[in-house]
């Protein structure tokens, strides 16, 4: 098993239609913004729970793992074209902040302590 840890991102959303939304009353979309946060982090606990199993048992069954090294990861994130630029862009070109979204992930991450293997947002087209 290769174990690259290029960052990408498995995301545990709920969504409603914005119509929708706009019927409910204020207290019960704020009750359900606060358990998305809520279930977010719970399934997202779980999911690393299995993968962390699913790791154990391919090793306890002979498997073995190879980790890239930081340079290794960091040719090949930087060989990959920068999707995420072309998706801010393309967000931009419609009127939608696609700039804005992307440089707040890449800030939320790294004010979380993730230092990127690259910065995407750096590189944008627009």
């Amino acid at each position: 098993m290769l174990k690259a840890d290029l960052g990408a991102v498995n995301s545990k959303t709920i969504t409603v239609n914005k119509d929708y939304w706009n019927k409910l009353p204020g207290e019960v979309q704020g009750v359900l913004q606060e358990v998305a946060v809520l279930y977010r982090d719970h399934v997202a606990g779980i999911a690393m729970d299995r993968a962390q199993a699913s790791r154990d048992a391919f090793v306890d069954g002979g498997g073995s793992i190879v980790e890239l090294s930081a340079e290794e990861r960091a040719a090949w994130a930087n060989a990959m074209p920068n999707l995420a630029s072309e998706w801010a862009s393309n967000l931009d070109g419609a009127g939608q902040p696609g700039t804005e979204m992307l440089n707040a992930y890449m800030g939320k991450l790294k004010a979380a302590g993730f230092a990127p293997t690259r910065d995407w947002a750096a590189e944008l087209t627009n």
